[in-house]
C-alpha cells in the first residue's frame, strides 16, 4: 500500500482518491489466515504537507472472550492525518524503514508514502479489547467450564446461584453467641 508522492504534486493541491483491497495475513504477518482488509484515500499535497484522509475496513480471526470461539471479528475506522514531506532527506531504499517512519514520526522521505504500517496501527485500535461473538453471547460456566451458548451447565442448582467471591461466608453460623 502505497502512494507515489510526485502524482500527488502534479495535482497541485487537488485529492486524488485510491483504494487498497488487500489479504490481511500476506499484507501484514501478525494477522491470522483468512482476514480481508479495504482501504480507501483521499489524498492531497499542499506545499509539504500532505494531507490523508480515509476509512479502514475488514475483519479477521478472532477468539470471543466469553465464550472461547473463533469468529471473524470485523472493524472500521475513520482517520485524517497530515504527512510532512521532508525535502534533502536521505532516501532509503528499504521499504519497511520507511513505512516505520512514515507511521511513527508522521514523515515521508522519498517518492512513496508507504502505508503498511499506518494501517497495521489503525487496525489494532480499531479492533475490540474483549471481542466477543454475539451481544447475546453466555459464556463459559464459572463452575463446570461448559458453553452456556451450547448446554446446560452440570453445576448443582444450590451452587449454582452463588457468587464464588462470597462462599466462604456461607461456613459462618449467623445467630449462635459464644
Amino acid at each position: 500500500m502505497q502512494i507515489y508522492v510526485p502524482e500527488l504534486k502534479q495535482k497541485q493541491g487537488e485529492a486524488v482518491g485510491y483504494c487498497f483491497e488487500e489479504d490481511l495475513a500476506s499484507k501484514l504477518s501478525e494477522f491470522p489466515e483468512g482476514g480481508r482488509l479495504k482501504l480507501f484515500i483521499s489524498a492531497s499535497l499542499n506545499g509539504d504537507q500532505l494531507l490523508v484522509n480515509g476509512t479502514l475496513e475488514g475483519f479477521t480471526a478472532a477468539s470471543c472472550s466469553r465464550c472461547l470461539e473463533n469468529f471473524e471479528q470485523h472493524f472500521t475506522t475513520e482517520f485524517t492525518e497530515i504527512f510532512t514531506v521532508l525535502k534533502n532527506a536521505p532516501v532509503e531504499s528499504n521499504r519497511l524503514s520507511e513505512s516505520l517512519e512514515t507511521a511513527n514520526l508522521l514523515s515521508v522521505s522519498g517518492d512513496y508514502l508507504y502505508l503498511d504500517e499506518y494501517a497495521r496501527q489503525l487496525i489494532v485500535l480499531a479492533q475490540e479489547y474483549k471481542p466477543i461473538c454475539t451481544p447475546e453471547c453466555k459464556g463459559l460456566c464459572y463452575g463446570c467450564g461448559e458453553d452456556l451458548n451450547k448446554t446446560c451447565c452440570r453445576c448443582s442448582s444450590e451452587t449454582e446461584n452463588i457468587d464464588l467471591r462470597l462462599l466462604k461466608l456461607k461456613e459462618l453460623e449467623l445467630g449462635k453467641t459464644v
